[in-house]
């Protein structure tokens, strides 16, 4: 009698043992699976994280692994990650990953709730080309997870404020935009009117230096009889003001989910 209780006993604590909630893992906003960083690297990273999550709301994300198992690709395995891990801050489950698989430089960077606002298709682009890719070719791995996060940071602030950061109010862009304006206003004219000269330039080449203006002057001595005001040229300027083809915002998959991944 004493053995079928302790089996029936056995046989609970395995069953809850197994269950789906005891397996559960809970992922930390900085997992370096891939082992790129420092103890210290990870734990300054994830402190940042976690403070930036907490302010705007919105779950700022890294895992590494060394290599992905299947075919699948970086972006699949980043939103299986994020799904099958429960990831994400409050209810609306909002954040936004960044996830690398070294062995074969892959990443994948993708947002979800209230990470599509913060994060539009704009804003991923320029995050990822200008701020975390060049890093990552370079191997600076904790460079680039911390350009990553002051980025997110800025992009979170913006959303949060009713603005989120996409072509029309992009600093970057604007920078880019005026000196384009300052090339073609200033150096243009320049350019033109060294040609012009350099032309002019190239007529006088028989020209000779006179020492005196008398071969300038009629008999009789110079006497005006007559003045007058006569246009010649006309130079304009014009500035073709570019207008983007793309309206902005963010695009999702089926499943909400909206991102970009390839090589570094």
């Amino acid at each position: 009698m004493k053995k079928i209780l302790l089996s029936i006993l056995l046989i609970f604590i395995l069953s809850f043992i197994f269950t789906p909630e005891a397996q559960a893992i809970e992922l930390d906003l900085v997992e370096d699976l891939a082992g790129v960083l420092s103890a210290e690297q990870s734990d300054a990273l994830l402190k940042r994280a976690e403070a930036v999550s907490s302010k705007y709301r919105c779950d700022v994300m890294i895992i590494t692994v060394e290599e992905m198992t299947d075919n699948d690709g970086a972006y699949l395995w980043a939103r299986h990650i994020y799904e099958d891990y429960n990831l994400g801050y409050g209810d609306e489950k909002s954040g936004i990953l960044l996830f690398l698989s070294i062995a074969e430089r892959d990443y994948a960077l993708i947002a979800y709730g209230f990470g599509n606002t913060a994060f539009t298709d704009y804003g991923k682009d320029i995050m990822l080309d200008n701020h975390i890719l060049p890093l990552l070719r370079n191997n600076r791995y904790y460079d680039a997870f911390s350009a990553y996060i002051d980025k997110a940071e800025e992009f979170l602030s913006m959303a949060r404020d009713g603005t989120p950061f996409d072509r029309h109010n992009s600093p970057e862009a604007a920078r880019n935009a005026l000196m384009i304006k300052l090339a073609v206003v200033i150096l243009l004219p320049l350019l033109i009117a060294f040609l012009i000269c350099s032309v002019w330039k190239g007529q006088m080449k028989t020209a000779r230096p006179a020492l005196t203006a008398c071969n300038y002057i009629p008999p009789g001595g110079f006497q005006l009889t007559a003045s007058a005001d006569t246009f010649l040229y006309q130079t304009r300027t014009q500035v073709k003001i570019e207008r983007s083809s793309s309206s902005g915002g963010t695009s999702t998959d089926s499943r909400g989910f909206s991102g970009r991944s390839g090589k570094f």
